[in-house]
């Protein structure tokens, strides 16, 4: 969602209804930053430089602020298995074999996205302070995670509070995010979604190494000053291009009805489809760590290979991202869906070492990465050019996902359970012979139903 969120109209108006437009004000001789005022005929009686867009310290500052920014929110949540596997199986296991656990996922901040878009408000004096409360609400979580009792008050705090907070930063990037670029959106966008992998990278590593070294407790404390010091420079630099606007009234553009719109089968099509994969894409995610145990591999073992997962994950982005622009996202999505399901049944299945582990790791990285990039040129294509139906769409999309990608801890842990013990020469070593079928057939399913509907029943728009 790389668009500014629009106005909402006011409950009662017409389509003729005057809309405020943002005009980037005149240049006049000014030092840039000094206020603009308007006078009662809109014209302006004082403005300031406006600072240029794909360009100089403004935009790219602000890149380098949301860089970090998404180390922490993103890159953190993916880290989530490794201390699952800690509490719910490690010699320390203080929670030991809790399905609610499993609730302790990255799927909980797709959900909160959903929700939170459509009723934080879009008014830009609005921004800093939703920055402000956005890093508070990280902090508590991190500090109410640390002296958490029970399973609920770590799902609570680590996972739904910390969620909050990163939703409500991610807003803001959204809502600034077109005002700063225009023609260079793609090269910034790569820039800001390589802090997503950095921390997707660093953060299981760093955080294995805390927990066996300090514990969960002492883990969250001392993440809390690394994560303040990434968030802090948001609060100064996740500013608008635009200080302030004039008013012009226009007529408003016709828009698709978003009701109507939602009830094309093709958006409900593929949101089944996609819900298909979604269901099984985290299972890795969340159960290689506890893979690696079970083949009594070190703690350092189960963090590389959480790591070399997303390490995995960010050639296939950026090239299946890339090629979807061409026009053939469903043929894209299927072949990641079909890859991904071949990798489950032919690589995890016969997992045994823990150099297997990594290549398996690596390749469901490759297979499954692109997916939720092809779905990015779905969205434009039933939105057009209307940036509110674009919203609602993606955050349809992403609120159904969350829920799909939630439900993958409690299933897992409940196909384990029916797996039986870990018998080494076995298939899938036994215990995860139902998770990896489980797996493999969903993403068989969505793939297969994919290409049918490319290649024999186009559902109707």
């Amino acid at each position: 969602m790389e668009g500014l969120p629009a106005q909402r109209q006011p409950k009662g108006a017409y389509a003729t209804t005057a809309q405020p437009t943002l005009h980037p004000p005149t240049i006049y001789s000014e030092p840039t930053g000094s206020s603009s005022e308007v006078d009662d005929k809109g014209e302006p009686t004082k403005a300031y430089v406006l600072q240029p867009a794909d360009e100089g310290f403004g935009a790219w500052s602000y890149v380098a602020s949301a860089f970090t920014m998404f180390i922490v929110v993103w890159g953190f949540p993916q880290a989530f298995p490794i201390f699952q596997t800690y509490l719910a199986a490690g010699k320390n296991a203080k929670h030991r074999d809790s399905l609610l656990l499993g609730l302790l996922a990255p799927g909980l901040q797709d959900i909160l996205e959903g929700i939170l878009f459509q009723v934080l408000p879009r008014s830009p004096r609005y921004r800093r302070t939703i920055v402000v409360f956005g890093i508070l609400a990280i902090t508590a979580a991190m500090f109410f995670a640390s002296i958490a009792d029970t399973v609920w008050q770590i799902v609570l705090s680590q996972g739904v509070l910390f969620g909050v907070g990163g939703i409500m930063l991610n807003f803001v990037h959204v809502s600034i995010f077109s005002e700063w670029f225009e023609q260079k959106k793609s090269k910034a966008m790569a820039v800001i979604w390589l802090g997503w992998r950095v921390g997707s990278l660093a953060f299981p590593i760093v955080c294995q190494w805390l927990l066996d070294k300090h514990g969960y407790e002492k883990t969250l404390r001392v993440l809390i000053a690394p994560m303040l010091a990434l968030l802090a420079p948001t609060i100064v630099l996740f500013r608008g291009r635009y200080r302030t606007a004039t008013i012009s009234s226009q007529p408003m553009a016709p828009r698709v009805s978003k009701r109507t719109a939602l009830r094309a089968r093709k958006i409900w099509y593929n949101l089944f489809v996609s819900s298909l994969f979604y269901f099984v894409t985290n299972v890795p995610t969340m159960f290689i760590a506890a893979f690696a145990s079970d083949l009594k591999l070190s703690t350092s073992d189960q963090a590389i290979a959480l790591s070399l997962r997303a390490l995995g994950d960010m050639p296939g982005m950026y090239l299946f991202g890339w090629l979807g622009n061409s026009g053939s996202y469903q043929a894209l999505m299927a072949l990641c869906a079909l890859s991904t399901s071949l990798v489950h049944c032919l690589v995890w299945g016969f997992v045994k070492t823990r150099f297997g582990l990594f290549a398996y790791a690596l390749v469901f990285g490759l297979a499954n990465g692109g997916y939720t990039n092809c779905m990015m040129p779905f969205f434009a294509e039933i939105a057009g050019s209307d940036g509110a139906l674009f919203t609602v769409v993606h955050s349809l999309f992403s609120f159904l996902r969350g829920f799909a990608i939630l439900s993958v801890g409690p299933v897992g842990v409940h196909l384990l359970r029916l797996g039986g013990e870990v018998v080494t020469e076995s298939y899938a070593i036994g215990k995860y012979k139902y998770l990896v079928a489980y797996a493999s057939g969903m993403t068989f399913a969505s793939g297969a139903l994919t290409l049918f509907s490319i290649h024999f029943w186009k559902p109707p728009k």
